[in-house]
């Protein structure tokens, strides 16, 4: 051969390893299906109790949704199996013929099988970013599973700027994907209260994860509860097209099912969404339109929110709190007028319904350091335990 090296066969994939990955995933299919089947048949019996009214409504839609999301995620789950089964017989075959072409060191043959081999990681690659939402692993897609394991996984994919920034907060992170990070920081172990955080156009930049940390951590040290940093959609990336509610389809159904499972995770606590501009969109959304299991929901600095009134959004009961807070200074009033925003109606509007929260001080991105947010924040989850401690002494 001359000064050529001889060419070794060097596939890029194992057929067991995804033999084993496929079974993996069609057991947490069929635990998804079951939990689904389990939201469904409740959703049955609630109707057949002949309760009625706002709250049993709110109920049965809520379930419903729920029924529906998890569904889908069932599907996602049984097209990456198929793809990783149908990846594992194709490197089987090109491992076979690989065997006879090392055995004579066909030149030729070898490279050509660990060219088609690295084709089909790349097409395997392809196939499962599309069947679970382009590599974005929602925490709901794990029921039951340890946080502490997730988030160990997790981490070891992350980039190293941001397991630095995770491991620094003594965070966890709860999902993950090539563009997002969602950490929850603060008190992860037995929270009496959980707030979500859900960032807008110029405040949800996976690049600064950092700096989004950070505003977690001072909530925590007020609140006393477990914060997170959610990132389970793509904001818009610039602000001329976040007038669009394009990005918010895909953020309130990811929203929805994260919400639903931290209510899996810690049924007893508190729910509390807080979304910032254009997040207050898809959590309305979300509410609106599938369900949001949220005790209260704070919208920070909004372009406007999905439903007429607040009266069109399913939280988590009919007591669930909508606070509306607007800075003095915030540009983005602009983009309101009346009752209506350029993204829905205006949530400030005596139309809507919602609570104001006043005195605010500064422009769009003052929230997250203002007192009277914050105060106002830390003394909702106050009044709440102490409203759910009276309930249980008089029973």
């Amino acid at each position: 051969m001359g000064n050529v090296a001889a060419v070794a066969y060097a596939p890029q994939l194992d057929p067991a390893e995804l033999r084993a990955a496929a079974d993996a995933l069609g057991l947490a299919q069929r635990e998804v299906a079951a939990r689904a089947d389990d939201a469904r048949r409740a959703a049955a019996e609630l109707a057949a109790t002949g309760f009625a009214g706002p709250a049993a409504d709110a109920a049965l839609r809520r379930t419903t949704a729920l029924a529906e999301s998890l569904d889908t995620r069932a599907a996602s789950l049984v097209r990456m199996r198929m793809a990783l089964e149908a990846a594992a017989a194709a490197q089987a075959m090109l491992d076979a013929a690989a065997e006879t072409a090392v055995r004579y060191q066909h030149y030729r043959l070898i490279v050509w099988l660990n060219q088609l081999s690295l084709q089909l990681d790349t097409q395997l690659a392809r196939e499962l970013n599309r069947a679970r939402g382009e590599g974005f692993d929602a925490l709901a897609n794990h029921p039951g599973e340890d946080l502490h394991a997730l988030s160990a996984r997790h981490v070891a994919g992350l980039p190293a700027s941001a397991r630095a920034v995770v491991k620094d907060a003594g965070g966890l992170v709860l999902e993950a994907g090539p563009r997002s990070t969602t950490v929850m920081v603060g008190n992860t172990a037995d929270p009496a209260r959980v707030i979500t955080m859900v960032a807008g156009a110029t405040t949800g930049d996976p690049a600064d994860l950092a700096h989004e940390v950070e505003k977690a951590q001072r909530i925590a040290a007020r609140t006393g509860a477990a914060v997170v940093v959610w990132q389970g959609y793509q904001p818009p990336k610039e602000v001329g097209l976040a007038i669009s509610p394009a990005s918010a389809s895909e953020g309130s159904a990811n929203l929805a099912l994260f919400q639903a499972a931290l209510e899996e995770r810690f049924p007893e606590a508190q729910k509390t969404v807080v979304a910032h501009s254009y997040g207050t969109r898809v959590a309305t959304q979300a509410a609106a339109e599938r369900g949001l299991l949220a005790d209260d929901l704070w919208l920070l600095g909004s372009p406007g929110v999905a439903g007429e009134s607040a009266a069109d959004l399913t939280l988590a009961g009919p007591d669930a709190q909508v606070y509306v807070v607007d800075a003095d200074r915030d540009p983005i009033l602009a983009l309101r007028s009346g009752t209506r925003g350029v993204l829905g109606a205006s949530p400030s509007s005596a139309a809507y319904g919602a609570q104001v929260v006043g005195g605010v001080r500064g422009d769009h991105g003052a929230y997250f350091t203002d007192e009277a947010f914050l105060s106002a924040l830390a003394a909702h989850g106050q009044l709440v335990e102490t409203s759910v401690a009276s309930a249980g002494a008089n029973m």
